[in-house]
């Protein structure tokens, strides 16, 4: 029989069947510890200058028994190494939050974390096929394992799991250890050149291809550095912020999605924060992600989760524990929030892990202000993927295709002594061709009409326009497409025109651009025209074009002195 059973029996004993449901195990009963004195679960709500690092009233390595401290660690690391090396198989870790957690091959493994009255190092393995808990006991051939810790990070990157950093009891530390699943051996990571992140904890790390990037933390200072382990070379490259790189934090999450990472919320030491950023792995810069609908309220200590083309985070604190669910889907234009509500949800909590398998997110552990626990939940996203994709309109691109297309084409629109195929149904939401095919004029009746005063290329834009209600102004053409749209009563495609003449007046064409507006016409170019050559007088009068438009109509000469 299995040691692990998914319960979904009814509201009063579990969590909703549509969604969140409890993975017990059935010889080790779930417990909470009590919080002691600590603070080290909520240490964010205080001021930088008095974060303490989860020791009551003694900073990073001040106090005279600084010595005896680090002697208590190194025997306390003895004592949980053969406490794990005992455990039986089938038990779930202890309760703990400030822990770390990967998936490698259908299995989940913990590492460390602080139990209520100390920092653990222990190691376990919840394996999902069969649905149960086992120590990690490494071989006798194995280096020394991570001193006990909590606020660390572990990635996973081929067949083992590795760990970074985090904060012993004493103080930050960044050292490096590889457990190879192989040989059942920890080993401390030595590079072989680059510089690794200073000391610190609460930092966030992913993998993607063959490195490990490692963004912000604590170490003594908020950070916002962005580093890079190499696996195949053991080297550390820091990886310059180009962009819009977020701000200074520690308690965020990242995640890699595609060949992007995100990351979301923490706390930059005066405030929670809710913002969302893109590291793009290809280009090596940062933005921050455009979303719409309701987002999260700003947390740290949260999770965060990719599952298919969605980013998922649940609980964290805000000053207190949360137990919410969010979705931002990574495939709407732009990536969309949305709340996950189901019945039952379970415990408030921060400082816990979760990680994907398959169509569902496990969450392990955590704080909720009180207790430390050792709860293991699973929510199932299949419950979740109710929809299909809509593929992306192609009415644009099939309009398109039918320009001078002589396909189902009904007319024949001679420009320049070109034939251009065209669809009357398109033709309609012009006025000029309206006005000519249903009223009484000898062309409504024939099937080729010849064009005057406007030439072939210039009548392309226009048509293309008609189609697809999208059209590329040149700047050198904006003044014949202004022109042309004019002649056709096309008022739209004109005053997009309009716009890009505005944003291309200089001294030189102003006095152009106003004579042009002037015949045809566009009276809002015409008076911004005006405005910026009052403005400019003493330079414009001197151009070519002032002297042109002067000699073509000089009233408009009088119209300029008269604003002045």
């Amino acid at each position: 029989m299995d040691n692990t059973t998914v319960m979904v029996s009814s509201p009063s004993n579990t969590y909703s069947s549509t969604g969140w449901a409890i993975v017990e195990t059935n010889d080790h009963l779930l417990t909470a510890a009590a919080a002691d004195d600590d603070d080290d679960d909520d240490d964010d709500d205080v001021p930088p200058q008095a974060v303490y690092d989860g020791i009551p009233g003694v900073e990073v390595g001040a106090g005279p028994d600084w010595a005896q401290r680090q002697q208590r660690l190194r025997s306390e690391q003895q004592r949980l190494s053969a406490a794990s090396s005992s455990s039986s198989s089938g038990a779930a870790p202890c309760q703990r939050s400030l822990h770390s957690a990967a998936v490698v091959n259908n299995a989940m493994y913990v590492f460390g974390g602080y139990e209520g009255q100390r920092r653990v190092n222990d190691f376990h393995k919840f394996d999902f096929m069969e649905k149960k808990w086992s120590p990690m006991i490494a071989s006798p051939l194995s280096g020394p394992p991570p001193s006990p810790r909590d606020r660390h990070v572990s990635v996973a990157y081929r067949n083992a799991f590795y760990v970074f950093g985090g904060f012993d009891g004493s103080s930050r530390v960044s050292d490096f250890f590889c457990f190879d699943l192989a040989e059942m051996v920890w080993r401390q990571i030595t590079p072989s050149s680059g510089t690794p992140p200073s000391p610190r904890h609460s930092h966030a790390a992913v993998v993607h291809k063959d490195s490990m990037y490692i963004f912000g933390g604590y170490d003594g200072s908020y950070r916002s550095d962005f580093h890079e382990f190499k696996f195949t070379n053991s080297s550390w490259v820091l990886v310059p912020a180009v962009g819009r790189p977020p701000r200074a934090r520690y308690r965020a999450t990242c995640v890699v999605f595609k060949d992007t990472m995100i990351l979301f919320a923490g706390h930059d030491g005066t405030r929670h924060l809710a913002d969302t950023h893109v590291f793009d792995f290809e280009s090596r810069i940062w933005s921050t992600l455009v979303t719409e609908g309701p987002s999260p309220i700003p947390r740290d200590s949260h999770v965060s989760v990719v599952h298919s083309n969605s980013m998922y985070i649940f609980g964290g604190s805000t000053g207190s524990a949360m137990n919410d669910l969010h979705q931002l889907n990574l495939s709407h234009t732009p990536a969309k929030w949305s709340p996950v509500v189901r019945s039952g949800a379970p415990g408030h909590r921060f400082c816990h892990v979760a990680v994907v398998n398959r169509n569902s997110i496990y969450v392990f552990g955590g704080y909720n202000g009180s207790n430390r626990l050792n709860d293991f939940l699973c929510f199932d996203l299949s419950v979740e993927d109710l929809t299909c994709e809509v593929p992306p309109s192609t009415i644009i691109s099939d309009l398109r295709s039918f320009v001078n297309n002589e396909t189902f084409s009904d007319i024949t629109l001679i420009v320049g002594d070109k034939p251009i195929y065209a669809h009357k149904i398109i033709l309609m939401r012009c006025p000029y061709f309206s006005a000519m095919l249903l009223g009484e004029m000898m062309e409504s009746t024939q099937s080729v009409i010849t064009l005057h005063e406007v030439n072939f290329p210039i009548f392309m834009v226009l048509l293309e326009y008609l189609y697809t209600d999208t059209a590329d102004i040149p700047v050198d053409s904006a003044m014949e497409i202004l022109a042309a749209a004019d002649q056709f009563c096309i008022t739209r495609l004109k005053t997009k025109c309009e716009n890009k003449m505005l944003e291309t007046i200089t001294i030189d064409n102003a006095a152009a651009i106003f004579h042009a507006a002037d015949m045809h016409d566009a009276m809002v170019l015409k008076s911004k025209a005006l405005k910026y050559i009052v403005a400019h007088f003493e330079t414009v009068s001197k151009t070519v074009c002032f002297e042109e438009m002067a000699r073509s109509n000089v009233e408009l000469v009088f119209e300029i002195l008269r604003s002045r």
